[in-house]
């Protein structure tokens, strides 16, 4: 045989393609078997884990250690860290700061200072009925009886119905404030509603 005849293209023919066809496919089965034999390992690797390793303890609230065998141990909800302190005066003991200064005011005469010192302590206590009449005696004595009814009114809206003192008290100022202008029947009707208070 020559060299230039070992050259040439060699065509298979149809038995040949049939054997390369069915090593085809068992070189296919091979690898299916070699990959189930890895996956088999590899499940029976982790299988082998040892059962005996117990779970981590975990410490009860009080720092102390759970009873061996115990199922009892409880994780503690989680606790924000606290807020940082601010140093200010809580609004009610500002709002007391505010009715002693208007008091001292108005007996010193000044009562617009009272009037602005009563307003403030409004702004932070808007619901405090206590407030509302002190503001209304004061601008009784600044001789506004149109504004006197009003505030008076919204104290007595405001005050607990067991406030039996102070809603009277609402209704003498009311009454004063109704006579100053001109409204007799208004006063009488607030004097009789004071009565039955007291």
């Amino acid at each position: 045989m020559t060299c230039s005849s070992r050259l040439q293209p060699r065509f298979l023919d149809v038995k040949d393609v049939g054997a390369v066809m069915q090593a085809e496919s068992v070189g296919r089965k091979m690898v299916q078997v070699l990959f189930a034999g890895v996956v088999a390992v590899t499940l029976a690797a982790c299988s082998g884990l040892s059962r005996t390793d117990r779970p981590a303890e975990v410490e009860e609230r009080d720092g102390a250690r759970p009873r061996p065998g115990g199922s009892s141990a409880q994780i503690a909800a989680y606790t924000p860290p606290a807020q940082p302190r601010i140093a200010r005066p809580a609004p009610k003991r500002a709002v007391e700061v505010l009715m002693l200064r208007a008091e001292d005011q108005q007996r010193a005469g000044d009562l617009d200072a009272a009037t602005v010192s009563l307003e403030r302590a409004l702004r932070i206590s808007p619901d405090d009925a206590v407030l509302w009449h002190r503001l209304a005696k004061v601008r009784m004595a600044q001789r506004r009886p149109d504004l006197v009814t009003q505030l008076a009114a919204k104290s007595n809206a405001l005050a607990s119905p067991d406030d039996r003192e102070l809603r009277s008290s609402n209704w003498h100022l009311i009454a004063q404030a109704k006579r100053s202008l001109g409204d007799s029947a208004g006063a009488r009707d607030a004097e009789r509603r004071a009565a039955t208070l007291k």
